[in-house]
This record gives structure tokens, sequence and C-alpha cells, in this order.
């Protein structure tokens, strides 16, 4: 036995993970990954409970939010901003050279749906951000409602 230490690293790695890690990888388009990623994906939608279609992203989730971005802003975007992430959001959007506004709260405050109904009075959006879970405040935005109103 050993002591675990909880950190990023480096950590200790079982014998068991590092032998399976020595075998030759799978190619992103070979059969066999096919088979491993549906079924990967399917565990993700159980752990996830739900039957909505789980991505997979090679990348952090900084790379996500540029794919998003880049593929789904045809004119303008709408950044919500009540914690660090949301300003993340919107400079991955800036540094991308999309054209996009801020809806910013104070720290500690959410993004409500009557917020988010005055910011898109204003026209032109087709994208809007938003954080459920900011952590960096400990805000939880009330996104399912936020997406009512903006339907």
């Amino acid at each position: 036995m050993y002591k675990k230490l909880f950190i990023p690293g480096p950590t200790h790695v079982r014998d068991e993970i590092l032998q399976a890690q020595a075998e030759p990888m799978i190619g992103h388009r070979a059969k066999e990954y096919a088979a491993l990623q549906a079924e990967v994906t399917a565990k993700l939608q159980k752990m996830l409970y739900t039957d909505q279609i789980v991505f997979l992203f090679t990348s952090s989730s900084t790379g996500v939010m540029e794919g998003a971005v880049r593929n789904l802003t045809a004119r303008k975007a709408l950044n919500a901003i009540c914690g660090e992430f949301g300003r993340r959001w919107h400079g991955v959007t800036k540094a991308n050279g999309i054209p996009c506004d801020v809806l910013e709260v104070e720290p500690g405050h959410g993004i409500t749906p009557e917020l988010v109904d005055q910011a898109l009075a204003r026209g032109g959006y087709d994208v809007m951000t938003i954080v459920m879970n900011e952590t960096s405040t400990g805000v939880m935005n009330p996104v399912a409602d936020v997406a009512r109103s903006t339907r």
C-alpha cells in the first residue's frame, strides 16, 4: 500500500494501467474505434442521465468553446458574464474575431431571463453564451428559464 497524494501530478499509475497503455493505438477511422466510441458514448449518456447526443472532444474546454462560437455565430454573439468562466467565453469570442457584446452582472449575482430579454432586444444576435454553474463566484444561472425566454 502507498499513500495517495491528490495533486495534478505526478501521481502513481497502477501497473495494469501502464500495461494497457502499452497496447497499439486504435486508428480514429478504424471500425474498432467506432465501436469503442459507441460504447463510451452510451455509458456517458447513462452516467449523465440523458438520451441526448454526447459530444466527445480531444481538446480542452477552451477548444470546445472556440469550436462553438466559430461554427455557430453568423452575425454577432451576446456573452453573459457573472464570473471568470463567462469572461473566458467572451475572451474566446473576441480572440476569434467574432463581433460580440457583453451582458455582465456583479460577481455573486446571476444572469436572469429579464436581463437577457433586455439585452437581446438590441437585436442582431444569433448566439448567446452563458455558464450554467459559474464556480468562480458560486452562482448557478437559471439556464432553463433563460432558454425558454430566448425561444
